[in-house]
This record gives C-alpha cells, structure tokens and sequence, in this order.
C-alpha cells in the first residue's frame, strides 16, 4: 500500500488530534460541591471526591481505544492510500485521447469508444501521486493540448471531460510531437517540484487505427497502449462521386461505394436523398470481410474480399443545383458513415474566352465542343475591355481563358491556360526556345492527360520554364518542365512550354494539332480547370480540413451554418476569399457568400480507415517501446475509502459503547 499526499500530511494530522485526546483522558473532572442528604446513591461522585489532585492515573478504556482507532483510520485516509499499478510510472505523465471518426463507435455497453478511453484516462489522474504531474492531449486529425502539465487533478478532470467527438480522421503524429515537445525541451527536464526528470511516460489511448502510427517514432519518451473496444461489425459508404453529363447536363449520376468491413453478410438498404426527398433506394447484400480471427489484423488499403463490396449508380433528372445525401438503412457499431454528402451545381455548360492574334487550330479546337458561351479576343481588346466585361462578383466571367502565346498580368481570379506564354506573377519564368531535348517523364494518371499518348507528341521546341516549387508538373523535358499546373490563391494555371507555332508564327511547332488526341486533350484541360461549373458538384472535404469558398465584394463577414444547426461567423480574407477550418461533423456547411452556387460544402468521412473499426491488433511504431496494457493495469485503486467505512464502523461501535456506560 502507498499514499498519493505526502507523508507528512497523516503524520501532521495524527501529530494535532491523538496526543489531546490521551490528555483528555488524564484530566480529572472538576466536580460541583452540593449538600446532599444520603450518598448511598452516589457512589460515583464518592470515587471522584477523593481525588484532589487535577490529573489521574491512565486507566484502561474501551473508548480510549476506539477513539484512537478512529484517529489513526481518518489520518491514513487523508494520506490517500492506494493499490499500486500493475505499471510503474515516470513523474511526468502525458495521456494522449484519441477522438477521431472509429472512437464513437458504440460498445455493448452502450458506451461510445470515447467515454470509455475518457473514463480509463479518469482513472490514471486519480491515481497521480503528490510528486506526479500530468497533462492531456486530444487528437484526431490535428493535436491540441487540453491541459499542460499540473497537479491539479479538478483541471486534469475538467479538461478530459471537455474532450468532444469528432468526425475526422486519426492521426498519431502530430500528437506524439507536441506530447514530447511539452515534455521534453531539448537541453532541459520537467521541473517537478525540487527535481528534474529526463523524460515523460505516454499513455495512448485509442483503438489502434491509426494509419500513420507505423511512421511515427518516440524518441525521448516511453508509451504504454490502453487498447479500447471490441466491436468489429460496421458497414460504410467509403466512397462518393457526382457528375454531369457533358452532353446532357441534366443528366446526373450519383455513384456510391460500399464496403462491408464485418465478420458477417449483411443486408441493407441505399437511399438517395436530393434536398430531404427521398428518391431512390436500392437493396444491397453484401458479403462478409474476413472472418472474426482475421479482421483485427486487417489493413483498410487491402483488396476487398469478394462480395463484400458494391458500387451502386444513381441516375436522376436534376436541372437544378441541390443538396444531395447517400444513406444507409440499418444500425451498426459507427454511424457517422452511414452518411455520404454533395453539394450539385446547376448545369453550366462552359464559358472559354481564347486571347489569340490567330490560331485557326486553337479555334476550331475549342469550337467543336458544346460550350455555352466562346468568344476569340485580340490581346489587344483583352488589355483594353473594362472589367465589366470581363468580371462579375469578383470573379472572371468565363470558366477558362485560353492565352495563345501570350503573357499577361490582368488576371482576375479564374483559370487559366497558356499556350507558348506564361502568367506574370512571382516565380515564373520563360527563357528562350530550346530545341531537340525530349520528353522524359510525364503523369499520365492526371485528368489533364489521361487521354494523351505523350510520348508520340512531336514538338519541334519548348520554351525554359522557371517554375515555383509549389507547381505540379505533369510533363517534364531534358532541362524543365513543358506542361505544369499551378494554383495561386483564387486562380489555377495550366502553363504549356510549348506553342502550337514557332516564334514567326509561319510554321507548327507540332504536328499535334492534326491528331484526335489534341482534341481529348483540350477537352480534358478545360473540363479540368473549370472544376464544379461543368462537373456538377462542389470540391468535396474531409472532416478536419478548411474549405474556401469565393465571396461578393460587399460583404465583410460571413456567417456559416453548420450541420448541427448552430452558426459560425468569419471573417472575409484577401482576394473575397472566407476560409472556414471548423468541420469537425459530417453534413452540409452553408455560407451565404452572396454568389450563386458558391455557398455550400458538403464534409463526409468516406475514409475505409475510419470504418474499419475492428480493434487495430497490428499496431506498432516506427520507433520506441510500446506496451500494450490494459486500463486496470494503469489506474490505481484508491483504498481510502475502504479506511472511510471502517471509521464508520467504529464510530458506531464507540457510540454504543459509550451509551450503555452512561445509562446502564
């Protein structure tokens, strides 16, 4: 047995209460002289009469015993002993409170992953000793420090029941970082009192699924796993895509990926919901994942076992932009992705607005596909239209601008592709033509040229591109890039080296331009940069991870409604940009943006890591001892309130005691 308060706290309280109560009981009674006629009757007062000194002799006495008893019981109560842990712990102690996505799944208890991990991590703070301190850090996709290292246990308490649900992704990384960064300064210890200690003692508590963990190295610190949860059934919508038609833009199709990621079949129901109408449902069976000795040890990248996956189309008539949601019928151990979000835009054929002096190739390109709008400027009239032709809401007006070697620096947020020139913004640089280098690697996975056979693209030259190193590079030559991507504040530029004429603009820089691939390869480029206008729905989040949406000029702030029902206010940034990192729960996020079709973004999980949420017993670390323990062997049992009823019981037998001295 030990004591969580110092010894000198029961040696001080036994030191203020025994040694009075034995000096009571050397006292004599001073008694009252009173004529009395017989003291036949008074035998007592006799005994005491005859003693004239103010002390007496210590006599044996039950109740002296039991008092004392009592004394010595309510003094080692106040020391706080308790029963030591299986596990021995350093004097600086970091809990680390997984709260991501597969921490609320539902236990046979009825108890979420969370409040167990969060009632173990209660455990662990009562048990602190009076030379321990301890601080508290939740994560899911990002760590925060809930507590900072104190003895004050009211604190430590408070600040594990401050620890709320998320929808993110777990992430382990960033946690064991700030844990050892509090924990451990470099060059310094943990001041504990007189002392300093070398290192902290990590308790991780989570249910191990944590997809980077096997990256994640502790250097200075060691870490025990409090594994939590044992529920392994879950179905869940993993993944999630809306398009358009291009040739029909009313045409939408809805296309959801279910995986069954339990030990047994299952039957359920997929529904899909536009704006709170229920308009399709389809029946799945979907077969079983492993069995239950396997799916511990399962990783959620692996191949699906056969059958316990479905893809499922919806085909709908929708003309106009709306909210839509994929639902699963039923109940199994995590809810959150039984829910799967969109936000569709409107059919919006595309708007192109090409910058030439003349490209007769470059215009009948352009002018073969179905576009809503496509006007051909000179340089010139671009330099000179005022922006009201050019811009609407603080945004381009067209969905692309195609510059045919041209440079510019009118570039108002929009996207962009140059042909031979390049945007004029910091960091970007055209040198001159290079001739005969090739082409030494390309990305042909990207949506740009996933219809392009590059390696057959005849090009005379290129020009020297100086990039920044933010840009993506899809083609790479002998000595740079010939095609990057770049994304810059509101704007996005696809930035071609080469031109479809030479510097005379007398003779092809390519025979390119005669293939059917030169066609795909437009297509593809404008569908791209035009992003949401023609693919029919907003960029899709991640719970955890901001969003951006595009805001009038007038406005200042902005208000965000959240899933849940209750509102955020933000404020408007540079370019009429509002920039909201709050998503912490799946569902629709509305902004009132004062732009049509700009205000909403639909947060899913869609994340098979986070469903998969049979208890991870694979976990390991890149470095770093890990011991995996139980809660009970972590958490000491207190034993004063053992001391607590044992006083009881002797104060009762006191008072008896005392009573029938007295009356009998």
């Amino acid at each position: 047995m030990s004591f969580l308060a110092p010894w000198y706290v029961p040696v001080l309280a036994a030191a203020a209460t025994v040694p009075p109560l034995v000096v009571l009981y050397f006292l004599k009674l001073k008694r009252q002289r009173m004529p009395i006629a017989s003291t036949l009757l008074w035998r007592k007062a006799i005994e005491d009469l005859r003693v004239n000194s103010p002390f007496q002799r210590l006599r044996s006495s039950l109740l002296l015993f039991l008092q004392l008893l009592i004394l010595v019981l309510a003094c080692l109560a106040i020391g706080e002993p308790f029963k030591a842990a299986g596990r021995s712990f350093e004097k600086a102690i970091v809990l680390l409170i997984d709260q991501s996505a597969s921490m609320a799944t539902v236990e046979d208890n009825g108890e979420t992953r969370l409040a167990i991990a969060k009632r173990e991590a209660a455990g662990v703070v009562e048990g602190l000793t009076a030379d321990q301190r301890a601080m508290v850090i939740a994560f899911a996709d990002r760590a925060r420090v809930l507590a900072s290292f104190t003895a004050d246990k009211g604190d430590l308490r408070r600040a594990i029941d401050s620890i709320q649900q998320t929808d993110a992704a777990g992430s382990l990384h960033e946690a064991v970082a700030l844990a050892e960064a509090h924990s451990t300064p470099v060059g310094e210890g943990i001041g504990i009192g007189d002392q300093q200690v070398s290192q902290a003692h990590l308790i991780l508590l989570t249910d191990g699924r944590l997809p980077d963990a096997e990256k994640v190295a502790v250097r200075r610190s060691t870490i025990d796993l409090v594994k939590v949860g044992k529920a392994t059934a879950n179905v869940g919508i993993v993944d999630l895509d809306v398009r358009r038609s291009y040739e029909q833009p009313a045409q939408l199709t809805v296309l959801a990926r279910v995986r069954n990621l339990g030990a047994t079949k299952v039957e359920r129901d997929l529904s899909l919901v536009i704006d709170g109408q229920e308009r399709d449902v389809r029946p799945l069976s979907l077969a079983a994942a492993a069995g239950p000795d396997r799916l511990p040890m399962m990783q959620a990248g692996g191949v699906p076992a056969e059958g316990s996956e479905a893809v499922v189309p919806f085909d709908v008539v929708l003309d106009t932009g709306a909210n839509v949601e994929v639902r699963l019928s039923g109940e199994d151990g995590l809810a959150v992705d039984d829910l799967a979000f969109a936000v569709v835009t409107p059919p919006h054929p595309m708007k192109v607005l090409l910058v030439t002096a003349g490209n007769r190739f470059l215009s009948r390109l352009i002018g073969v596909m179905p576009l809503d709008k496509f006007d051909v400027w000179t340089p010139q009239q671009y330099q000179e239209k005022p922006d009201a032709e050019l811009i609407d809401n603080g945004r381009c007006i067209y969905d692309v601008v195609v510059f045919d070697d041209q440079s510019t620096d009118r570039l108002p947020p929009g996207n962009y592709f140059f042909f031979g020139g390049i945007p004029i913004i910091d960091g970007v640089q055209a040198g001159d033509i290079k001739e005969g280098e090739v082409l030494l690697d390309w990305d042909d996975t990207h949506p740009v040229l996933q219809h392009v056979v590059v390696e057959s693209l005849n090009l005379v030259g290129w020009r020297d591109l100086k990039l920044p190193k933010e840009a993506v590079r899809l083609i790479e030559g002998t000595s740079g890039p010939v095609l990057a991507l770049l994304q810059r504040g509101r704007n996005q530029y696809l930035i071609s080296a080469f031109s479809i004429f030479d510097e005379t603009r007398t003779r092809l820089n390519t025979d390119w331009v005669y293939r059917s691939d030169s066609v795909a390869f437009v297509y593809d480029a404008l569908r791209f940069l035009a992003g949401s206008t023609t693919i029919g729905q907003q960029p899709r989040v991640a719970p955890g991870q901001p969003f951006s949406v595009p805001v009038s000029p007038k406005y200042k702030n902005v208000t965000v409604a959240r899933p849940d029902g209750t509102t955020d206010s933000v404020a408007v940034g540079a370019l009429n940009m509002a920039t909201y990192s709050r998503t912490d729960r799946v569902g629709i996020y509305t902004v009132n943006t004062g732009i049509p079709d700009e205000g909403s973004r639909a947060v899913s999980l869609l994340n098979e890591q986070e469903s998969l949420i049979a208890p991870n017993a694979a976990f390991r670390m890149a470095a770093g001892e890990v011991k995996q323990t139980g809660g009970s062997e972590l958490a000491r049992r207190p034993l004063w309130p053992y001391f607590l009823m044992a006083l009881g019981g002797v104060l009762l037998i006191e008072w008896i005691v005392y009573n029938k001295r007295v009356y009998v």
